[in-house]
């Protein structure tokens, strides 16, 4: 009879062994799963900490340079004008072709200035959205003769590029509220 006990207790601690193993094995298992699932690598960390795009930030710099556009405008300096776009920037005018390049934007300026003077020029934004490369801006003008009266209204769409460490005018397109002029 005392082998039967001994061998029922033997029995049970094999038991109790193989319950306590299990459960060290499944709890060791979570405990790399739940690690590897964790783990940082360097590229991560990394992109975790890249700073973020600061459009607030950037609008302001536009609304900045939007006031630099108009009083260039004002003084009817193509030069200083032309220097706001991209290298490779195109002007979009309404009725006339696309002006490619700031060389021939300057001159468009200028035969703009040669052609109705100098209007004062108010732009202002109304959306933006984009990323540390490339903004998309909304905005509508306001022109006014020398007087101060306002002659034109319309809006535009500028596509701001990052270019050499400054935001620049990639694409600029606007177009007048104003009814067109009848045609003759």
């Amino acid at each position: 009879m005392q082998y039967l006990s001994i061998s029922n207790n033997f029995h049970q601690k094999n038991v109790f062994m193989k319950q306590l193993l299990t459960s060290l094995l499944i709890y060791f298992i979570s405990a790399v799963l739940f690690v590897a699932c964790n783990d940082k690598t360097a590229s991560s960390t990394t992109e975790e900490i890249r700073p973020t795009f600061d459009l607030a930030g950037a609008r302001k710099t536009i609304d900045s340079l939007n006031a630099v556009f108009g009083s260039m405008v004002s003084k009817g300096d193509s030069v200083g004008l032309a220097s706001l776009y991209t290298s490779d920037a195109k002007f979009m005018m309404p009725n006339s072709p696309t002006v490619s390049g700031r060389s021939a934007i300057q001159s468009a300026f200028a035969g703009l200035f040669a052609a109705m003077g100098t209007p004062g020029l108010k732009l202002t934004t109304t959306d933006i959205w984009g990323t540390e490369e490339l903004i998309t801006e909304v905005g509508s003008y306001s022109m006014t003769d020398q007087s101060g009266k306002e002659i034109e209204t319309g809006k535009y769409i500028d596509l701001w590029k990052m270019e050499d460490g400054k935001w620049k005018l990639h694409r600029d397109i606007f177009n007048s509220d104003n009814p067109a002029a009848p045609s003759k």
